[in-house]
This record gives C-alpha cells, structure tokens and sequence, in this order.
C-alpha cells in the first residue's frame, strides 16, 4: 500500500529530527480515482485521501435556490463511501421559502445531522466549529453558498490555504492532483479542494443505490423479485412505502433520477 495524505503510520524515532515509517496503519476510508496517468486498458486507482470521516454539505437557503435532488445524490455519494455527512443549511438571515425548514425536518428525521448557519450573524457558527473537532472533514457543495465564508468563519484564511478561495468564480482553484490537510486550531483537519473533486467523481453503481437511501434499508429484501430495483417492478416493497406515504415521494423521485444516471 502506497502512503498517501491522511494515512496514519507507525513511526520509530531516529533521533530529535528524523524519523523512519515502519508501517502504514489500516485506513478507515479512502477516496481513489483512476490515475490519469495511466495509458493501459487496465485501471489504476490514485488514492487522494485516507481517513477522511466526514463531509459537510454546504447549501444556501437561497441565493442561491437549494436543490434537494442534489443534496440527495451527495448524500449517495456519502453512504456510499461511508463517510459520515453534515447538511450545513447556509444563510439562514435571508428570507426563504418554508419548504427549506420541511426538508430540514425531513433530513433530520432520517437522522442526518443538519446545522443551521448564518457568517452575518454568527449563527450556527460555533455549534459547526464543535462538529469538526477531532474530525477529517471536507466541505463541498454547490457554487455561491458560501462555503468559503464558513471556512474563513471556523478558521480565519483557512479558505485560502484551502484553495476555496471563491465559491462563485473558482479564483484560485488550483490544479494539484493530490489533496493536502490543514489543522483546524479546535482540533481536527480540513481537506482542501482536490478532495472535493475526488468526491464528485465518486461512481455508485446503480444496484447499490437503494441501500445508499436510509429510510428504504427496513424494505431492502421484503420485494417479491429478489432483483428488484425498485422502479416500476410488480410486488416492489419500496413503492409500497412511497405509496403508503411512509417514505417521501420526493426523496424517492430523486431515487429515480440517481438510478437513471440524471445529472440532477
């Protein structure tokens, strides 16, 4: 096993200054993509990151409009991975429609972990530094929401160090391959923006998805067709529940769309 950013190790000291790695210890997670590199049919996985536990996922209440498709395909991609995720609902101040406060209720009923923040006001502010503690967290989400602002909140110029200089206008992204950690003075470590593009590029096959849904895991196994993929097949127990109005019908459409390979 190659070490990579975010590997723990077992070290021997040589003396005051050096040290030798004598062991890569086993990782809790790692996020790998195919090494462009690469010029055989066969594909290479490039590790980017080991042990990354969690992942923010920053949307504005407005300003831009939240669309829930896409927090549903980010937390996909976030049980998939196993990676614990935090909803970050952002820019709370600004009026916004109510429909943001049910879907806030909806996710925290699935039993996902959802912060309210405001940078204007400080809201949220403190209760999102305390979630990062002692943690290896990424944050990502879509353009405008202010991830930047939240980062420089948490830890002033860490947005910079980070490569998040500008949400809206991707100034200073930088083209690195490899993602760095940076220490969080609470305790705990950020992943700049070569890891959010790992993330993104994150491939879940359509078969997996279901399970990547919580609320359909009680059903996974109680359809009549053991294949089932829950789209329109006879006997399908996941539909049941969306008919029963047990499981959300817009978290289901969204399913779909997933499932279908949609973008949005």
């Amino acid at each position: 096993m190659r070490l990579t950013v975010g590997d723990y190790v077992r070290l021997r000291r040589l003396d005051e200054n050096n040290g030798l790695i004598e062991e890569i210890l086993p990782r809790q997670s790692a996020m790998s993509r195919k090494d462009a590199g690469s010029t055989s049919n066969k594909s290479i996985q490039q590790t980017m990151l080991a042990n990354l536990d969690q992942v923010v996922l920053v949307f504005a209440t407005t300003q831009p409009e939240p669309h829930f498709g896409m927090l549903d395909r980010y937390l996909t991609i976030c049980e998939s991975a196993e990676l614990r995720p935090l909803i970050c609902l952002n820019k709370v101040d600004l009026p916004h429609d109510e429909r943001v406060e049910e879907e806030a209720v909806l996710y925290s009923q699935l039993g996902y972990s959802v912060i309210l923040t405001s940078t204007r006001r400080g809201e949220g502010i403190d209760h999102l530094r305390s979630l990062l503690k002692e943690h290896t967290s990424l944050f990502t989400g879509p353009s405008g929401v202010g991830k930047s602002s939240l980062v420089n909140a948490i830890e002033p110029g860490m947005a910079i160090r980070t490569g998040l200089i500008s949400d809206a206008t991707g100034k200073g992204r930088h083209t690195t391959t490899g993602s760095q950690l940076y220490p969080l003075s609470g305790g705990g470590w950020l992943a700049d923006s070569a890891g959010i593009r790992a993330l993104a590029t994150w491939n879940v096959l359509p078969e997996e998805v279901a399970y990547c849904f919580v609320e359909f895991r009680p059903y996974l196994g109680e359809c009549l067709y053991s294949n089932c993929m829950h789209v329109d097949e006879e006997g399908c127990a996941i539909r049941q529940a969306v008919d029963d109005g047990v499981i959300n019908a817009r978290r289901y459409r969204s399913y779909l769309r997933i499932v279908a390979g949609e973008e949005r």
